[in-house]
């Protein structure tokens, strides 16, 4: 894998001619301990140590709300509706890189969602290695802690004004040289880059499974019984917080609005999160999951389980998201597994 060292004063005129052909966003504090993936501008203060991003990227290729149809009910004729615009996500950590990677296999797998597949082309992905690890998080031990695709460029900090950029596409690499001739990475920078990624794993292993993470699908089928569900379940408000920040959710409910002749309207999806009451419910009112424990346990199930069957990954990077979004503080990956497992310790 190629690799090169860019320097800080090199990033202006990069982000300026980028910005031009692209919409840029860049990690930036909102306020103190908040931080998000923002529009770049000239003169913004890039969150070079952010911890974790308070809105995962998944929204930049599956946004909230989506039109997927124009209809005219005057003519029959109907007309799909693909916007993709072309965009950098500069700064995303591995573990939100891992997620989009995810996506990538549950929508592109058995009918390929074309608005999705669409942004995600036009989206060039920029990875940026943690420099601080947010207390909530425990990518390092769910296998998030790095990945091996899914991105265009792979950057580093390994001094106060120097990085190193792993090469992940040429559409990336064909970037990173639109300022002139790239440098290439030196030994001693490749080895800076090996021990900054060292000594944030170092920090992110603080927060830990106590097992492989592989053996969470046969824990879970061995705790559908378990009175944990029910404990934590009553404290839940079904307000759906976690669904909404979590990287990997991808469920959507179609809703269609027409004018008020009723002559054209339009086919949409916004997010839906199977933590709503109302989620699992059909026609003639029936509801699949009507008890908080059923919705609380599903999630679980389906982060640990039911994703893991599909493609062999967990369905939770340990972004910790979840954990500070749970008005209720029980929507804590981490320690439901834990306490499962000490649960059933004594089986394995």
């Amino acid at each position: 894998m190629t690799t090169y060292t860019v320097y800080k004063e090199q990033l202006p005129g990069l982000f300026e001619k980028w910005s031009k052909l692209y919409a840029l966003h860049v990690p930036a504090k909102l306020r103190e301990g908040f931080y998000d993936l923002v529009p770049w501008k000239k003169d913004l203060e890039i969150a070079w140590d952010y911890d974790v991003a308070y809105n995962s990227a998944k929204r930049f290729v599956m946004p909230p709300h989506e039109a997927l149809i124009t209809y005219d009910r005057r003519t029959c004729e109907a007309q799909p509706v693909f916007e993709a615009p072309k965009q950098i996500l500069f700064g995303v950590h591995p573990y939100d890189v891992k997620a989009l990677n995810q996506l990538d296999q549950l929508m592109e797998g058995g009918s390929p969602d074309q608005n999705y597949i669409r942004r995600r082309e036009a989206t060039v992905v920029m990875a940026f290695e943690p420099l601080t690890v947010s207390p909530a998080a425990f990518w390092a031990s769910v296998g998030a802690a790095s990945v091996a695709h899914g991105y265009d460029l792979y950057w580093t900090k390994i001094g106060p004004a120097a990085f190193t950029v792993e090469v992940g596409s040429v559409r990336g690499e064909e970037l990173l040289g639109m300022n002139g001739a790239l440098l290439a990475s030196t030994a001693g920078d490749k080895e800076g880059a090996r021990r900054a990624k060292a000594r944030v794993l170092a920090k992110a292993r603080k927060n830990a499974l106590r097992y492989n993470w592989e053996e969470t699908p046969r824990l879970l089928a061995k705790c559908w019984d378990s009175p944990l569900w029910r404990r934590y379940s009553q404290m839940c408000l079904a307000c759906g917080s976690c669904n909404l920040v979590c990287p990997t959710c991808y469920c959507f409910d179609i809703r269609e609005e027409t004018d008020d002749k009723l002559e054209t309207g339009v086919r949409s999806r916004e997010w839906d999160g199977c933590m709503l009451e109302g989620f699992a419910k059909v026609a003639g009112n029936h509801n699949f999951r009507p008890k908080a424990q059923d919705r609380y346990r599903h999630r679980y199930f389906r982060k640990g389980k039911y994703i893991y069957d599909k493609i062999g990954e967990l369905g939770c990077v340990g972004c910790g998201r979840c954990v500070r979004a749970c008005t209720a503080g029980i929507a804590n990956p981490l320690k439901v597994f834990n306490e499962l497992w000490e649960e059933t310790a004594h089986e394995y």
